[in-house]
């Protein structure tokens, strides 16, 4: 076993193949959380799944992590082994087992798994990286930086979530402030201090991807293609950036507007917003700021919430965990399956 990780294994018992969208990244995170909280972690899943699993970028990564086995059923797993599990039966039926509501309805009746950060970006986080970015030089004021693509201005998510989806939120911004944007970041000055720039023309690489985010003060948190919540969110809010957006309500617990969030609703509400940006003084974005890192040291920091898991489920007993992740609810298909069986 890799040195630290000492602590109670954490198995990902898994029938399914619903944690392997976007190339597998969201099942790399959890493994590699497990790992920074001291656990390691076995995937126990059927060889066929397991070789999709490998076929995925993110999956064949997180099979490469030292601290991770796989076994193809769970009855070698230590006695005292904590079992996230996507299949309702196989959860209930063990009394170490927590059933993952994987789906795209925040349940607050279930404790909610934070979206995870980039699989990329978790990897450059060394023990003192967030504490060293929170002091980061700011010379911009609101940034947004990632992919402008025609498909992330469809309608699905007015139509599914109500709300802007991203081009519409980038337009209402570049019409509120046409003058004072500019589309690179290193356009930016005093007076032209906002930056809306597109990742196919002014790409941001990996290793700098924190360090950009820590040169602003606010990040315009603009929804995915599919699903609301994007993980520009998290990453911003753990190096102090304070976010920008009309999905608060899908944070547990909320975001609140003014407080550790800029939080509006609708191309007006976004507009009036940039304007209350712009009243606020040093000392009060430099409150926010903290209270945007200390949410996510707190509420959004992966490794911390499977460590109150795995740490307080022998007193606490939880049984589900919410994984809001996807623009796809597969609880109500599971739930099906579970009266019909």
């Amino acid at each position: 076993m890799p040195q630290g990780l000492n602590e109670r294994r954490i198995a990902l018992v898994l029938r399914t193949d619903r944690l392997l969208i976007d190339a597998g990244r969201h099942l790399a995170t959890i493994a590699h959380h497990a790992m920074d909280a001291g656990s390691p972690v076995t995937l126990v899943c059927p060889k066929t799944l397991l070789a999709a699993i490998a076929h995925k970028p993110y999956g064949r990564a997180m099979l490469a992590m030292p601290g991770v086995e796989y076994a193809n059923d769970s009855t070698a797993l230590p006695h005292d082994a904590l079992l996230l599990c996507d299949d309702p039966h196989e959860a209930r039926s063990n009394a170490k087992g927590v059933y993952l509501k994987i789906g795209r309805d925040v349940d607050r009746d279930a404790a909610v798994m934070p979206y995870p950060m980039h699989p990329s970006t978790l990897k450059r986080i060394g023990p003192t990286t967030l504490r060293d970015l929170r002091h980061h030089r700011r010379w911009i004021s609101i940034l947004f930086a990632g992919n402008q693509k025609p498909r992330y201005g469809d309608d699905k998510i007015r139509r599914d979530f109500g709300i802007l989806n991203r081009l519409e939120v980038l337009e209402t911004v570049r019409a509120a402030a046409a003058d004072r944007i500019v589309d690179r970041m290193d356009l930016a000055d005093a007076t032209r201090n906002m930056v809306l720039s597109d990742s196919r023309t002014d790409p941001v690489s990996a290793s700098n991807w924190l360090p950009a985010l820590a040169s602003a003060d606010f990040f315009l948190c603009c929804p995915g293609s599919a699903q609301p919540t994007c993980h520009h969110l998290v990453e911003a809010m753990s190096v102090g950036t304070i976010p920008i957006l009309e999905y608060g309500d899908r944070v547990t617990p909320e975001l609140s507007d003014g407080i550790n969030a800029i939080c509006f609703s609708g191309a007006g509400g976004l507009a009036d917003a940039i304007g209350r940006i712009d009243a606020l003084t040093d000392d009060v974005i430099a409150t926010m700021r903290s209270a945007a890192a200390t949410f996510y040291d707190d509420q959004l920091c992966g490794a911390r919430f499977l460590r109150n898991l795995r740490d307080d489920q022998r007193e606490t007993r939880v049984r589900e965990i919410s994984l809001p992740f996807h623009n796809k609810n597969f609880v109500d298909a599971a739930t099906t399956v579970a009266r019909a069986a």
